[in-house]
């Protein structure tokens, strides 16, 4: 295989040319022996006739080869080909690459001939430079007619036409002498920009890569340039719509394995793309946001996290897990701290729950030694209403009375006694039918005295036709003066606060199948974050409480199978109520 340029084989162009070649060639299972040769036109100062003066040379120097396949690179070569097939290789099949503004082969003269090709980008850079500079009024297009004259005419009616759609004025510096095209670019205004086709050979006759005279010219000109192909990003250009240089080699090696033994195969073209320098669009204060879709930015600054990462990572890692360590330690320094407190609180309680159990035991002792005392009282008041029976004096019935009364109330100790009892014995009470209004006149009974010492109020409201309730009469007795005597604590507690009298409101109602007890206050009431602790034993608002009330309560509530609640009235003031389902007949000893 023969592969045929004009120019030079160091040309970066044709470097990637090559590069994107060997890469399509290597796709195919066939392996071929690739000869590259230059005409070298420009540093050899020929004019695109002069190939015929190597046509000799070329023969002679593959005069024992024959070629499976020709590519040449460009119009010119092209034509040297066709012109010398019979000599260089009369079978070899041509594979040709097409530039824009190249004349098409006459099909007669070119048989076992396909191409690749691809557009003409210049205008559409143009484009590209108004889309990216709003405030463009005029773009200058460099470039000379040597070697490639047909694409110079192409590439110069395209500006001049994108020019006049977008409003912009052109400035044509074509094959001006580079010092010229130098002076002229440092006179262009702000709202300028240059567009670069090519330059091969300044006005001494030295010839020149075009990259690198684009990169010259970028270092020193003020205004933004453009180019057409991918060889010129990074020389200092913003960008352009540029012809793929690396691409259009693969897909001509493509075809030349496509091409195998069989027909040859339609030409291909490749699209151009659209590549942006972010080095310069920073320069030029070029936002992203105008960029257009589907182009690529090189030479992007790494940011920070793409450059150290691995350091960032690394740091994170160490400072998560210092954070875990640290966030461990706290926790559990808060643990012992609180496991500090609860065993600081349960060594009290255990320490009060002790005091409250000699207390029990001595209740119980008092209650045994008192029962003997009692019993003689009973005796003597027994006795002495024998005494009074039929006495008719004018105190006799006076006398009777407060020894009825002497009775009752020693009969009631009694039974509070055997309460005592039994709950150090931990004997189950009686479940039987207990009045309701029976009930809450004997706590008024008993309460009442204290209460109106203290000027205390007290109401009762019992709906009508209350039914019986299932119980202990002596233990719900004993659990409503619990909330009555908590009621007056809190009265008196609060009494410098308030300007009305204290007043305890005892309500009993029907609620479903069990009846409600309550006893309203318009004391203090309880802090929300208390109302949960202050049914646990031990717990009070009191400063000198035991805080056995109210546990109490709730236990006589839950032996009777009701419940207990608490809530803070509206203007004031404490309700606690006490659920007992109703008495229904059946019922044993619960």
């Amino acid at each position: 295989m023969l592969v045929i340029d004009q120019e030079g084989q160091t040309r970066p162009a044709f470097v990637q040319f090559m590069d994107g070649f060997r890469a399509g060639l290597a796709k195919g299972s066939r392996r071929y022996d690739v000869f590259v040769e230059n005409l070298d036109l420009a540093r050899l100062d020929r004019n695109s006739s002069d190939p015929e003066r190597a046509a000799g040379w070329l023969v002679a120097k593959y005069s024992d080869r024959s070629f499976d396949v020709i590519v040449p690179t460009s119009e010119v070569t092209r034509d040297f080909v066709l012109v010398n097939r019979e000599r260089l290789s009369p079978t070899a099949r041509i594979v040709a690459l097409e530039r824009p503004g190249d004349r098409p082969p006459s099909l007669d003269h070119a048989p076992d001939y396909t191409s690749v090709s691809t557009d003409s980008t210049i205008g559409a850079t143009v484009e590209l430079a108004c889309q990216l500079l709003p405030n463009l009024r005029q773009v200058a297009l460099i470039s000379q007619s040597a070697p490639h004259s047909g694409l110079r005419v192409l590439q110069t009616e395209q500006v001049r036409t994108a020019a006049k759609e977008k409003g912009i004025e052109l400035l044509p510096l074509i094959d001006l002498p580079l010092a010229e095209v130098r002076q002229r670019l440092r006179e262009l205004p702000p709202d300028s920009a240059a567009v670069f086709s090519g330059y091969w050979k300044d006005e001494t006759g030295r010839a020149w890569v075009p990259a690198d005279v684009l990169e010259s010219l970028c270092r020193d000109s003020p205004v933004p340039f453009f180019g057409i192909s991918d060889t010129y990003v990074g020389r200092g250009i913003v960008g352009g719509i540029c012809a793929d240089t690396r691409a259009l080699g693969e897909a001509t090696g493509r075809l030349v394995v496509a091409s195998g033994d069989g027909p040859l195969p339609e030409p291909a073209r490749v699209p151009p793309v659209c590549l942006l320098d972010e080095r310069v669009l920073n320069r030029f204060g070029i936002p992203a946001s105008r960029l257009p879709r589907g182009s690529t930015v090189l030479f992007a600054e790494p940011r920070i996290w793409d450059r150290y990462r691995p350091l960032i990572l690394g740091a994170a890692a160490v400072l998560a897990v210092q954070a875990g360590l640290i966030a461990a330690l706290v926790a559990q320094s808060r643990l012992r701290r609180r496991a500090e407190k609860i065993v600081g609180e349960q060594r009290d309680q255990i320490a009060h729950a002790g005091r409250v159990s000699m207390m029990g035991q001595l209740a119980a002792s008092l209650a045994h030694e008192l029962g003997q005392p009692l019993g003689a009282i009973l005796n003597n008041v027994e006795a002495a209403a024998l005494l009074l029976r039929d006495d008719r004096s004018e105190n006799a019935a006076e006398l009777r009375a407060i020894i009825g009364d002497i009775a009752a109330d020693d009969a009631r100790a009694g039974e509070v006694l055997d309460r005592i009892r039994a709950m150090v014995r931990r004997q189950r009470f009686a479940v039987r039918p207990v009045e309701v209004p029976g009930l809450i006149r004997g706590v008024v009974a008993l309460a009442g005295p204290a209460l109106a010492a203290d000027r205390i109020g007290v109401t009762v409201l019992c709906d009508p036709d209350l039914p019986r309730v299932a119980g202990d009469e002596v233990l719900l007795q004993q659990a409503l003066l619990n909330l009555v005597g908590n009621s007056a604590d809190a009265i008196r507690a609060s009494t410098g606060d308030r300007e009305q009298p204290g007043a305890i409101t005892i309500r009993a109602r029907r609620d479903g199948d069990s009846v409600d007890l309550a006893v309203i206050d318009n004391g203090g009431g309880i802090e929300e974050g208390m109302m949960e602790k202050v049914v646990e034993p031990f717990e009070s608002t009191k400063i000198d409480g035991l805080g056995m009330g109210l546990p109490i309560v709730r236990a006589i509530a839950e032996q009777h199978h009701g419940a207990l609640r608490l809530e803070n009235n509206p203007v004031g003031g404490l309700t606690v109520s006490l659920r007992v389902p109703e008495w229904k007949e059946g019922r044993g000893r619960a």
